[in-house]
Order: C-alpha cells, then sequence, then structure tokens
C-alpha cells in the first residue's frame, strides 16, 4: 500500500512540475571515458561501447540541448551532456563519438592538474589501497591497521579534507610506510595546455569550471570560494579563448555563501550532482541538477533514464 501511494505522489508531483515548469531537462554528468576501468572507482569511468550506446539512445529518444540553449519551449524531454574534472580521455575516448552522433557537451575543468602527467588524488589512492596488505601503516599512527576498520571510503573521506599540499604529503608519507611503488598512469592524467586549447576550439565543446583544488565548498568561506574560482578562471582564461559561463561544483558540495559567489562572478548557473532532473526554472535560478551516468547499456540504461524522464501517464 505504501508503496502505491509514493508511486501516485510521485506522479502527480511530475504532473505538477509538468505544468508550471515545461519539459523536463536531463543534465547528465560523465568523468572518464575509458577501457581502463579500477573497480573502486568504476562509477567515474563509462567504456567506449557503453558510451555509443548512451549517445545512440540519446540522439533516438531526446532534445538534444546545450546548457547555454532556451530551455523553456521544448518538443520533447532534453538532454545535456556534461564531463568533470577535464580527463585527457574526454578528448581522445569521448571527442570522436560526440563527432560521429553530432552531440555537444560541455568539459568542467578541474586546472590544478592541466599539462602534468600528475593524476588526481582519488585515482592515486586506489592504486595505493589496492596495493597495501590487509594490515597497512597509516600516518600518524604506531601500529598497522586493517582494511576491515579502514575502508577505502573511510580513508577517502578523510583525504578529501586535506588541503592540496597537506594531500601531497600525506601521500608520500603512506606510500613510503607501505613501500608502494605509485606511478603516474597516463590513462588517469588530465588535459595537457595544447588540447584543452584544441578541444575548447570545437564547435562541439563547451568549457566551464570545476574549480582548481577540487575542495568540497561547504567547508569553504566566502572568500575561499571565490579566490579558488577566480584563480580557475584566470588559469583556464590563458589557454581558451570562449567565454566560461557555468561551475560545476565538486562533489555538487556548496553553502549559504556559494551562489552570491557565482553571482558575483558573473556565472550563470551552478551544477549539482544530485541525481534529480532540471527545467528551464532551476536554469533561471541558477542551481542546475544533474544526473550520475555509469557504465550501463541496454534495458539497464532504458530504466535509469526513465527514473527522471516524466512518462507520467
Amino acid at each position: 500500500m505504501k508503496t502505491k501511494l509514493k508511486t501516485i505522489y510521485y506522479k502527480l508531483n511530475k504532473a505538477k512540475q509538468r505544468i508550471l515548469s515545461g519539459k523536463p531537462v536531463l543534465v547528465v554528468l560523465y568523468h572518464r571515458i575509458s577501457n581502463e576501468v579500477r573497480n573502486e572507482l568504476k562509477y567515474l569511468t563509462v567504456d567506449l561501447v557503453s558510451f555509443e550506446q548512451q549517445l545512440c539512445y540519446f540522439k533516438k529518444n531526446y532534445q538534444i540541448l546545450r546548457l547555454s540553449d532556451d530551455w523553456s519551449a521544448l518538443k520533447k524531454t532534453g538532454i545535456v551532456i556534461t564531463f568533470d574534472d577535464g580527463y585527457a580521455d574526454n578528448l581522445l575516448n569521448a571527442l570522436p563519438l560526440l563527432e560521429k552522433y553530432q552531440i555537444p557537451a560541455t568539459i568542467f575543468v578541474t586546472t590544478l592538474n592541466i599539462d602534468s602527467k600528475k593524476e588526481f588524488w582519488w585515482d592515486r589512492f586506489v592504486f595505493d589501497y589496492m596495493y597495501c596488505e590487509p594490515f597497512f601503516y597509516l600516518p600518524d599512527t604506531k601500529e598497522k591497521v586493517s582494511k576491515k576498520m579502514h575502508s577505502y571510503a573511510d580513508i577517502s573521506n578523510f583525504i578529501s579534507k586535506l588541503a592540496t599540499e597537506k594531500k601531497e604529503r600525506w601521500f608520500l608519507e603512506f606510500e613510503k610506510l607501505n613501500k608502494i611503488p605509485f606511478f603516474d598512469n597516463e590513462h588517469f592524467r588530465s588535459l595537457s595546455n595544447e588540447e584543452l586549447k584544441y578541444i575548447s576550439n570545437h564547435p562541439l565543446i563547451d568549457i566551464g569550471i570545476h574549480t582548481h583544488n577540487h575542495y568540497p565548498f561547504k567547508n569553504l568561506s566566502y572568500q575561499e570560494q571565490k579566490e579558488e574560482l577566480r584563480y580557475s578562471i584566470e588559469k583556464l582564461n590563458k589557454l581558451i579563448t570562449k567565454p566560461i559561463s557555468y561551475l560545476a561544483l565538486p562533489h555538487g558540495s556548496y553553502n549559504d555563501q556559494t551562489l552570491k559567489v557565482v553571482e558575483e562572478l558573473n556565472c550563470l548557473g551552478m551544477l549539482l550532482a544530485n541525481n534529480n532532473y532540471s527545467n528551464y526554472r532551476n536554469k533561471l535560478s541558477k542551481k542546475i541538477n544533474r544526473i550520475l551516468i555509469t557504465n550501463i547499456k541496454g534495458k539497464e540504461l532504458v530504466k535509469h533514464m526513465n527514473r527522471f524522464d516524466f512518462k507520467i501517464w
């Protein structure tokens, strides 16, 4: 009975949204497009076969949009493609398929590792944690700890709160204590300067901000947020000529000061990571919902997308 009532409630809510705000726009979120998948971060990677099938499905079933398009008068449910972080595989693997199906996308670039071979810390930690024995050392601990008591997710949550310089010191100590032979993997690098210049000039690609250090904004003050965005915008403006209009929030994290900072820096909107559909009213409010797309295809993809569409009758 409760399940039926919930179903009726959600259908009525969708009908209300359809009447008040028009057709939905599904802003989908990708990170990496690659056949090199690390299990702990598999939700961040879509292989090339699945990605192509997803693009085919989107092209057939939705109205393809950009963030800058008018969302107020759609013929059918809209879809917008976005990528976070600025991995090189967005150019090497994703762009050829976007070209094949003539689908535009926005790539939100974290400027920290541009033109560097360095992996993002979350990719680095996957390698390190997998290499560790069931019992291992943590920095500042005298005795070994167990993976049962200190999971990958728990330690990742701790690392995410460290400043970039402290993260680097933590990793160096962690790898030394556990004799981990870490090396930066070419498959996980960010775009180079030249690659970013090239892809930013492509007619299908827009570039957005994903901050410099990838810090969760909910933990930052107004001034810290402003400096993060200002620095990343300055760095991007030295490399690209297109205007930078949108911000994708790292981890979808924000606080009461974030929208104020976004407006002061003349951004047209901030993109969340909350697995919800959007509409033109979201766009006007400058808070745009996004839907994570994982390595799915076929019936699984259809079922996932139908959760967010307005198929109410």
